[in-house]
């Protein structure tokens, strides 16, 4: 799967869920197109097995067209599937026999942060620059790599990165704050 750009989803398309769960075939279609790519980034960041990451996803989409008919009618259902890609990777994570069972706020998360440069002259001195960004950023501790993460990437608002979290929204504010401080240029 190529991340791209397209993968996000404005905060006002609400239009294509409530479609999807009145039970419009063509919406699903849309939903899988508009959502897989984010969510599949999503997903290596709690493991970098990618093959696991498609796995769950499949089953993230059978699960919610099963049971459409009881799903949220919820204006952010990006981050809704968000929280079920996450149990289901949870999940299988804890039903492999290779790995160590462990909190699932105890995960590890894997990031990559991708930069294009349209410009071939500065590619070297881009290159470097996102190599020490990527260093900043995996030195920090796993709780606010993760609200970072959550926040840049995925693009969630802090009140959704502090349900996620299981923190109240001045924690989850101030944890990307202390997190963005230590990544800072002096």
């Amino acid at each position: 799967m190529k991340i791209t750009n397209d993968a996000l989803i404005p905060d006002n398309d609400h239009d294509i869920w409530r479609r999807f769960i009145a039970g419009e075939q063509a919406a699903f279609a849309s939903l899988y197109e508009a959502t897989v790519d984010r969510l599949f980034h999503y997903g290596l960041k709690f493991t970098c097995d990618e093959e696991l990451v498609k796995d769950c996803i499949h089953d993230l989409f059978i699960k919610i067209y099963n049971n459409r008919s009881k799903l949220p009618d919820t204006d952010r259902y990006i981050f809704f599937m968000f929280k079920v890609l996450r149990n289901i990777l949870i999940n299988a994570i804890n039903r492999n026999d290779r790995t160590i069972l462990v909190a699932p706020q105890e995960l590890p998360l894997h990031d990559e942060f991708v930069y294009d440069s349209d410009n071939s002259d500065e590619e070297a001195d881009d290159d470097e620059v996102m190599r020490n960004f990527a260093n900043l950023v995996s030195s920090l501790p796993p709780r606010q790599k993760e609200a970072i993460t959550m926040r840049y990437h995925a693009g969630l608002s802090y009140s959704e990165i502090a349900h996620r979290l299981g923190i109240n929204y001045q924690s989850a504010r101030n944890l990307i704050h202390r997190a963005v401080e230590k990544i800072r240029p002096k």
